[in-house]
């Protein structure tokens, strides 16, 4: 039996119920900070003057993409033996097709004619 369709429900559903309630954290924290800070970074001269929530909602954001970056990147070996593999098994997968209908061409030339069903 294939459960794959009742798993991608189940996921959708837990990840509504993941999603929902941190939506509704990060609305209720931006209402709840709308006062405005000012960041300065002290050996340059810039300043930014921006809500709370902003600021922090954009670090989180960029933590999050850094995150999946050095994620993606330290899976880079993965990723490239697999590759290898799937060339490899592809390459084998090839050579046994060939291996079995040359088999095949020397397994019917060498019945002998009794065994073969009459033609016609």
């Amino acid at each position: 039996m294939n459960d794959a369709p009742r798993r991608r429900r189940l996921t959708r559903v837990l990840s509504w119920l993941v999603t929902l309630p941190l939506a509704l954290v990060a609305v209720s924290f931006a209402v709840s900070n709308l006062t405005p800070v000012e960041l300065a970074l002290w050996p340059l001269p810039f300043r930014l003057e921006a809500p709370v929530y902003a600021l922090v909602l954009v670090t989180l954001v960029v933590g999050f993409i850094a995150g999946g970056a050095v994620t993606w990147l330290g899976q880079h070996h993965h990723r490239k033996a697999e590759r290898a593999h799937q060339r490899r098994a592809d390459r084998l997968e090839a050579e046994l097709k060939a291996l079995q209908q040359q088999d095949g061409a020397k397994a019917a030339t060498a019945l002998p004619a009794t065994l073969l069903p009459p033609a016609g």
